[in-house]
């Protein structure tokens, strides 16, 4: 049987009509007084009013029921009714907030779209419901008609991301939703009554403002390698809380009262013990966990193996070199070098094997300083650098090929130049050489800070390029840079050994994981990462702006036509309101024209 629904409630005010109607009825008019001869006709006449107009007994009547009857008919006629169409359905898109916050309000969301979501479906025999989250990259959480379904998804989803707009899937739910579809966005932080969200996107909010005290950041001291962790409340009261140490081998240190004034940081710091590479500082639980842990590795930067092969003139530029650069460590095996100082010999021209520096060793002093215009040419080395104050003298010229990059003229003459060397089967790797075509001696090059800022982007570019182990702290979800072996995948590990993906996509697009915890990146069973991911937006913890608002409103006049079809006998319906109508009023003129001529009757 199809279902019914009125489109015009107010319709249902034509009602009032009847009672209307009935109360006209109650009322008489006065009786006629008609004198005769006889008394045998009283018995069989009715008692009538005799004071006029007044309120009395309720006379039947043929007028009377075609008046109520017009009511009726007039009233379904104005409440417009629509029927259910057979293959109707109605859709509705969902957009969650994917940020962190929202792991707070998971079950009140759940409550209050299980509330909701049976409403809206409306006349509509299907409700069609798409779950998708804020985060636009993130696939579809859940497509079907079963409210059920779509709560058990919510209730195994976990947000952990940060802030982010939700335009961008807003405009993908409501691609998939015809217009006349219910969008709503989910979300813990209500908008201000004057703002909307685009694509006539409606909004639920379901946070509660609550108190937060958690891990906002993580350093560490050079000199002495302790840890150093930021705690801060996030709340205008005083927060009391424990803490404590949780090591490798699941024993904990004693646990520690934290006491917080409102918006106060304090910083909590400790030591590796002797043979202990990672650690978890943990805090007591509150309504917000994730940044109530803090996994930590022990850092081991990567290095740069450094062989020098300058003469002892130079003996002042390596020691200042390697005091810009404490990543380095010497070797004297140049097959294991990551990096050389190398001085250029026109007998000997051949470059170094591996990446090098490389300045000219003129012995001839008397050289004059070169003259000419100074211009650098655009490279992601020489962006921002200034080097006007540059002054050098002649030397003998470095060759410069047509595959090299100039990155510095003065003059017609290349000053700086930049010399990439794919990798050949002799050398087995690619080489970079940074070439001053001047003796860094005779020049004040070493005082200007472009040179210092130049090498330091040389000799970084190299380290990042470097395929070896590192341990590091990240932020949950922070984009990582690793270098590793082209064609080989590169895999993502737990330290309970579970595989989360047998090959990552490239070291370009890694990121860390989403939840705190320890995880290491490794290829071709080689470790190159071993790290920890540890929660730090500081936007997310605070949760005093949370609110809740409904904004969700009832189904569109559109949707109403699109899942029903109109009363086609309303034609019918006004024709037998107006055959009622000349009927009730044919019947009360025969009814007055029959009294008019009664008392001429009798006169006669």
């Amino acid at each position: 049987m199809k279902s019914m629904i009125l489109t015009n409630p107010l319709g249902l005010l034509a009602l009032l009509g009847i009672p209307a109607v009935i109360l006209i009825h109650f009322f008489q008019r006065q009786a006629k007084v008609v004198p005769i001869s006889t008394l045998f006709l009283l018995e069989q006449t009715q008692r009538e009013s005799t004071s006029g107009r007044r309120f009395d007994r309720l006379t039947h009547s043929v007028p009377l029921w075609l008046q109520l009857l017009m009511v009726l008919l007039l009233t379904w006629f104005l409440v417009e009714p629509r029927y259910q169409k057979a293959a109707s359905t109605q859709q509705v898109a969902i957009v969650l907030d994917s940020s962190a916050s929202m792991s707070v309000f998971k079950e009140k969301l759940s409550t209050s779209l299980a509330d909701k979501l049976p409403d809206l479906q409306g006349p509509a025999t299907r409700l069609q419901l798409y779950l998708l989250e804020s985060d636009a990259a993130a696939p579809v959480l859940y497509t079907g008609d079963e409210i059920d379904d779509l709560i058990a998804v919510i209730d195994e989803w976990n947000p952990t991301a940060g802030a982010i707009d939700p335009t961008a899937s807003l405009r993908l739910a409501r691609s998939r939703i015809r217009r006349e579809g219910i969008l709503i966005y989910c979300t813990d932080e209500p908008l201000a009554e004057d703002d909307s969200l685009p694509f006539d996107t409606q909004l639920m909010a379901v946070g509660e403002s609550r108190q937060n005290l958690g891990f906002t950041g993580l350093a560490f001291d050079d000199e002495t390698g302790a840890w150093q962790a930021t705690v801060r409340n996030y709340s205008d009261e005083r927060a009391t809380r424990t803490w404590e140490v949780e090591f490798p081998d699941g024993s904990r240190s004693e646990a520690r009262e934290l006491a917080l004034e409102p918006n106060a940081l304090t910083t909590l710091s400790g030591t590796f013990p002797e043979g202990v590479e990672h650690i978890t500082v943990r805090l007591e639980e509150d309504a917000f966990q994730l940044d109530d842990v803090l996994p930590i590795v022990r850092p081991q930067p990567k290095t740069l193996a450094f062989w020098s092969l300058l003469p002892p003139k130079f003996r002042d530029f390596q020691s200042r070199f390697l005091s810009f650069f404490p990543l380095l460590e010497s070797t004297n095996d140049a097959s294991l070098a990551d990096l050389a100082l190398s001085a250029y010999d026109p007998l000997m021209p051949e470059l170094p094997e591996t990446n090098s520096v490389i300045t000219i060793n003129e012995t001839a002093r008397s050289r004059k300083y070169l003259a000419g215009g100074i211009v650098a040419e655009p490279h992601a080395l020489m962006e921002g650098l200034n080097w006007q104050a540059l002054q050098a003298r002649e030397t003998v010229p470095f060759t410069v090929l047509e595959t090299d990059n100039v990155l510095l003229w003065q003059g017609t003459r290349p000053l700086i130049v930049l010399r990439e060397l794919a990798a050949t089967e002799e050398t087995g790797r690619a080489t970079q050489h940074l070439i001053f075509n001047f003796d860094l001696n005779l020049s004040n090059a070493l005082k200007l800070p472009s040179t210092v800022i130049l090498l330091h982007r040389f000799t970084s570019g190299i380290l990042a390029d470097k395929v070896a182990f590192e341990a590091r702290n990240t932020e949950t979800g922070q984009p990582l840079t690793l270098a590793s072996n082209p064609g080989l995948p590169l895999s993502l590990q737990f330290p309970e050994g579970e595989l989360a993906a047998s090959a990552l996509p490239s070291s370009a697009s890694l990121q860390a994981p989403k939840e705190p915890g320890f995880y290491q990146i490794a290829q071709d069973g080689e470790v190159l990462l071993n790290a920890s991911a540890y929660f730090a937006d500081t936007r997310e913890a605070d949760l005093r702006n949370c609110a809740s608002a409904d904004r969700v409103s009832p189904l569109s006049a559109a949707a109403i036509d699109i899942n029903t079809e109109e009363d086609h006998l309303w034609p019918i319906w006004i024709g037998l309101t107006m055959a009622a109508l000349l009927t009730a009023w044919a019947y009360s003129k025969q009814r007055k024209e029959a009294e008019v001529a009664e008392p001429s009757a009798t006169a006669a």
